[in-house]
């Protein structure tokens, strides 16, 4: 491929985004300037933008930014709203001045040594700066993403005087549309007149300082943010480097931009970001967190419905399952879950990814149960296998069978999540949001629905992997790419069971791009106080024992054949309590702050009464509207507010029945408490 231009014509300063003017000494407010290097008679500085609070004693990661402006001009305020908005995330961010040809009559090579010198003093003096020094980023954007990038991947160019024992590589690069390609390379050719051109701009051949004539291993993990129109520095350039880089082994993600042009990334003038700069800079927010440099999902507003919200590095499963060589991985949900959908596709997919590793694969989806269900029965469905990695579902059965309020989902994903990564913190884990008519709607008009922004809520809270298929398959119906049929509906077709796997998949390929580490350890993932501190993380199913039964309970397998209604096969030989008389009482104690019965309420469901230590309960109607059919399971909560402590529960069946319903049975599989040796 013969390109009609060099990629030095991404330095005319014209074409720069932001337009800003050329400044020899800006200033910034609430930041402070420090001298990274003086030659001759010129100080370059860089501007430090801190976090709130921040301390010298801190280990802080860091970003150094380059400005673009063809070697030739450009000034550090071009990224000082991404300085701002890092330091927000706690990140102590930095945008260097460097040597330019307008300012300083010098050449790309010296602005390459004065970019390395930038990263080098960040090293030398993250003790004082309060930063990591294994943590550190070089971004830029055009020119000086090309500066960035060869901080990374180009060798020499050093500074003599400096202490070369401290290296000038940062751990990871951010470049925006950036210019990789400074000579012909592999079918991507450059002309004779831009050949030339770029050797007068350079100071050395072109070759020298052509990052992608320098690709390796073991070169820093990558993101590239670039425009499919960019007739400056054209696509092409950047999809050849990240094709290069990838084969070697590193990891480097390019994020395309249908119709972006060059300089499109930049904040825009006054107060009113781009939507490009907000989209680009919350994909950036995301990669950072993926590498553990910040935590939960990113402030910024982002334009676009990005679906696949990456919270973590999937470290720890990675190595019980590269370098140990077993896994166990457990799959928590509803019918979505239980049924042969999205869950054998991530499985088929693991084995392949780590086809020496023995897996363990748990199904621990109930059709119909909730995320409540769910959170009293992690302690004997999930941490019972010992998982490495969980996936969780719930958002559907919250939304229709359920009716669940925020206040309950919360209760419910944070008792999941929370009492998983209290029993297990190395555990990964991610949550989908599945999707039904409803939901559909609402997202169509603009509106989350209340399961998912929930259950959503609580990831971010976690720090924990979501996957918004829901969100996802909307967009995809409102552009015209998808449509309901073909997903599948509620409960989808192979089709919509493959989307559903392929944006977790996308997530855990991002997450596993890099090479493990050789000294990569495990480690525990953070527990922050509870959103709701009484969510059932505490979640238990009890015994059948822990009650007292009267007149009228017995523990038995009912006498399925001669009942109403539908039974699912795995119910058909469970010793349940049953009572069907109006009157029949059993006493409860029980300890902590909730209680109340995993049931199967049938045709014949009734209503149970009581009160917990002497204080009445309202009535709880068994009946539910999909009970006219089946035995359907679902929990009920007779008190979720109580003191911490020992309670004492007596509980009967009631006179009065729901009006659909043929009986007044109770037929209780377990009856469950959120105790608190967990609280």
């Amino acid at each position: 491929m013969r390109l009609p231009f060099a990629c030095c014509c991404c330095f005319l300063f014209p074409l720069l985004a932001q337009a800003q003017s050329r400044m020899d000494s800006p200033e910034f407010s609430g930041t402070r300037a420090e001298t990274y290097k003086t030659v001759g008679d010129v100080s370059l500085r860089l501007w430090v933008f801190e976090p709130d609070g921040h301390q010298a004693t801190d280990k802080r990661p860091a970003i150094v930014f380059f400005f673009g402006g063809g070697w030739k001009s450009g000034s550090p305020g071009q990224f000082e709203p991404h300085c701002r908005y890092l330091a927000s995330r706690g990140i102590v961010a930095m945008t260097a001045d460097y040597r330019v040809r307008t300012r300083h009559g010098t050449l790309a090579d010296r602005c390459v040594t004065d970019a390395k010198s930038a990263v080098r003093w960040v090293r030398r003096n993250a003790p004082r700066l309060g930063v990591d020094p294994n943590r550190i980023v070089a971004g830029g954007g055009s020119a000086g993403g090309h500066l960035a990038a060869c901080t990374g991947v180009v060798p020499g160019f050093d500074e003599i005087d400096e202490d070369l024992s401290v290296s000038s590589v940062p751990n990871a690069l951010a470049l925006f549309n950036p210019a990789v390609l400074l000579a012909s390379f592999q079918g991507v050719t450059l002309d004779s007149e831009k050949l030339t051109d770029l050797t007068t701009r350079t100071g050395v051949p072109p070759q020298q300082i052509s990052p992608i004539h320098h690709v390796e291993s073991g070169q820093p993990p990558t993101i590239i943010f670039h425009g499919k129109s960019d007739t400056t520095v054209p696509y092409k350039t950047v999809e050849k480097y990240a094709e290069q880089s990838n084969a070697a082994g590193n990891r480097c993600e390019l994020k395309a931009y249908v119709g972006a042009v060059h300089g499109f990334f930049n904040h825009g003038k006054g107060d009113k970001p781009t939507e490009y700069y907000q989209r680009t800079l919350f994909q950036l927010d995301e990669f950072l967190a993926s590498l553990g440099y910040v935590d939960g999902p990113p402030t910024i507003q982002n334009p676009e419905s990005l679906t696949r919200r990456l919270r973590g590095d999937f470290l720890n499963s990675r190595i019980r399952f590269e370098r140990e060589k077993r896994g166990s991985v457990v799959f928590l949900g509803g019918s979505i879950t239980e049924m042969d959908g999205y869950r054998p596709i991530l499985m088929e997919h693991l084995q392949n990814r780590f086809p020496e590793t023995q897996f363990t694969f748990t199904n621990a989806g109930i059709a119909s149960t909730c995320s409540t269900t769910g959170a009293f029965r992690v302690q004997r469905d999930v941490l019972s296998a010992k998982p490495d990695l969980l996936f969780v579902e719930f958002a559907v059965n919250d939304d229709q069978d359920a009716g669940h309020s925020v206040r309950e989902c919360i209760r419910g994903m944070e008792g999941v999540l929370r009492h998983a990564l209290t029993d297990n913190p190395n555990l990964d884990i991610v949550v989908t949001h599945f999707v039904n008519p409803a939901m559909l709607d609402l997202l169509q008009q603009g509106i989350t629905p209340t399961s998912s922004g929930a259950h959503d809520a609580v990831a971010v809270h976690y720090s924990v992997t979501s996957s918004d298929l829901a969100r996802e398959v909307a967009n995809r119906i409102t552009s015209g790419d998808l449509t309901w049929k073909v997903f599948g509906g509620t409960h989808p077709k192979p089709a919509g069971n493959r989307i559903a796997a392929d944006l977790i998949i996308d997530m855990l390929d991002r997450a596993w791009a890099m090479p493990l580490e050789k000294d990569a350890k495990i480690k525990k993932h953070r527990l922050p106080r509870p959103i709701d501190p009484n969510s059932y993380f505490g979640g238990r199913l009890l015994d059948h024992a822990s009650a007292e039964l009267g007149v009228g309970w017995s523990q038995e397998v009912p006498q399925w054949s001669s009942l109403p209604g539908q039974l699912r096969d795995r119910y058909a030989d469970t010793e349940m309590l049953v009572a069907n008389d109006p009157g029949a009482e059993l006493s409860l104690r029980f300890q902590g702050t909730a209680l109340g019965a995993f049931v199967l309420a049938g045709p014949d469901a009734g209503t149970l009464e009581g009160s917990i230590d002497g204080e009445p309960i309202q009535s709880i109607d068994l009946y539910h509207r999909f009970s006219k059919g089946i035995h359907y399971p679902r929990t009920v909560m007779f008190a979720a507010d109580l003191a911490d402590g020992p309670h004492h529960a007596i509980l009967r069946v009631r006179q009065a029945a729901n009006a659909e319903s043929k009986g007044t049975a109770v037929r209780v599989l377990h009856f469950v408490a959120n105790e608190s040796d967990l609280q």
